[in-house]
C-alpha cells in the first residue's frame, strides 16, 4: 500500500459540505475498508494570491493508505473536481473545490502538468497545518522535514524569503523590493550585519543572493537557510519558444531535489523553483508566498 496526502480546498457554493463530501468519495474509491483514511478539521483562511473580493477558504487534509499507483490518484481527483463543477479559466480563482496530490510515498515528479510533492506545500500555512494533523510525521523528499517540521517553519513569526537568481543585481533586487513593498516586508541585504536578524525575526522581510554560473553556490545557500523559503528564479533567455518551462529547467529542478532519481543529501530547508518567463507573475507569486506562510488561519469545530 502506498501512502498518499490530499488536500482539499473550496470558497463557492457550501464548501464544508462539498469537502466532506469529496473526501467520502475519496475514501470509497481509493482506499479499502481495512486500510486508513485520516482527514483533518477543516481551517477557515483567507484567499491567498487570487483575484481580489473572492469569500475566505476552507481546507482540509486527507491522508490515505492505497494500492492505486499516483496518476491513478491525480486521474482520479481530476475526474472528481469536474464532477463538483471545478473549472479552470484563471489561476488562483474561486473555485467550488481543488484537489491536490501533496505527497505519494517518497515519489518525486516534476512534469508541466503534474508535480509531486506539490511545490507549493512548503511554504503554504494553510495546507500544512490541517496536514500536520493528519500526517506529521511523513517525511517530504525533497527537504527531507517531516509535515510536522514543515508546519513549525511556517508557523514561526512572519514570512521572510531568499531569492536566488543570475539575473543581473539591479533586476532582481528592483522586482524584490517591489514584492517588498506589496507585501509589506523590510528589505534586507545579505551583506548586513547578522545582528540586524535579531530585529528582522519580528517582521516580513526578503533579500536576494547571486547564484554562480558554475552552480557552487546553491549548495552553500540551501545548506544554511536564513530564511523561512528559498526561491530560485530561472534564467528566462535559456528557455526556447513552445517549450515548457518544466523540460527547459529540468536541470534545475534536479539540482534542488524536486525530482527523482537521485538525491542531493547536503541540501535541505523549504523551496521552490519559478520561472523567469513572466516577471511580472514571478513577483506575483512572491507576494503570494510571503501571504501563505503567515496567512491566519482558524479550525473550524
Amino acid at each position: 500500500m502506498a501512502r498518499c496526502l490530499i488536500s482539499f480546498g473550496a470558497n463557492i457554493g457550501d464548501p464544508l459540505q462539498t469537502i466532506a463530501w469529496a473526501a467520502d468519495r475519496l475514501q470509497a474509491e481509493l482506499s479499502s475498508p481495512s486500510s486508513s483514511f485520516l482527514l483533518s478539521r477543516f481551517f477557515k483562511t483567507p484567499p491567498v494570491g487570487g483575484p481580489s473580493g473572492q469569500p475566505p477558504f476552507i481546507n482540509a487534509v486527507a491522508a490515505i493508505d492505497t494500492s492505486y499507483n499516483v496518476w491513478e490518484v491525480w486521474q482520479t481527483i481530476r475526474s472528481l473536481e469536474q464532477e463538483l463543477g471545478r473549472t479552470r479559466n484563471q489561476r488562483w480563482e474561486a473555485r467550488a473545490i481543488d484537489l491536490d496530490v501533496l505527497l505519494f510515498d517518497d515519489q518525486r515528479i516534476w512534469t508541466p502538468q503534474f508535480k509531486v510533492p506539490h511545490p507549493r506545500m512548503c511554504m503554504r500555512r494553510f495546507i500544512l497545518l490541517p496536514a500536520a494533523e493528519v500526517a506529521s510525521q511523513w517525511i517530504d523528499p525533497v527537504t527531507q522535514m517531516s509535515i510536522g517540521q514543515l508546519a513549525a517553519n511556517v508557523m514561526q513569526g512572519p514570512s521572510n524569503l531568499c531569492l536566488v537568481s543570475d539575473s543581473p543585481a539591479i533586476q532582481s533586487t528592483a522586482m524584490l523590493k517591489s514584492v517588498a513593498r506589496q507585501a509589506m516586508a523590510t528589505w534586507w541585504s545579505l551583506e548586513n550585519d547578522a545582528d540586524d536578524l535579531t530585529v528582522l525575526n519580528k517582521q516580513r522581510w526578503v533579500t536576494w543572493q547571486s547564484f554562480p554560473s558554475d552552480g557552487t553556490g546553491l549548495r552553500g545557500i540551501l545548506q544554511t537557510p536564513s530564511s523561512k523559503l528559498t526561491v530560485w528564479l530561472t534564467d528566462p533567455h535559456s528557455q526556447p519558444q513552445n517549450s515548457a518551462w518544466e523540460d527547459c529547467h529540468l536541470s534545475a529542478a534536479q539540482a534542488l531535489n524536486l525530482v527523482g532519481p537521485g538525491e542531493s543529501p547536503m541540501l535541505r530547508g523549504p523551496r521552490y523553483l519559478l520561472s523567469g518567463e513572466n516577471l511580472a507573475w514571478a513577483q506575483h507569486e512572491l507576494v503570494a508566498a510571503m501571504e501563505a506562510m503567515d496567512c491566519p488561519i482558524e479550525p473550524i469545530n
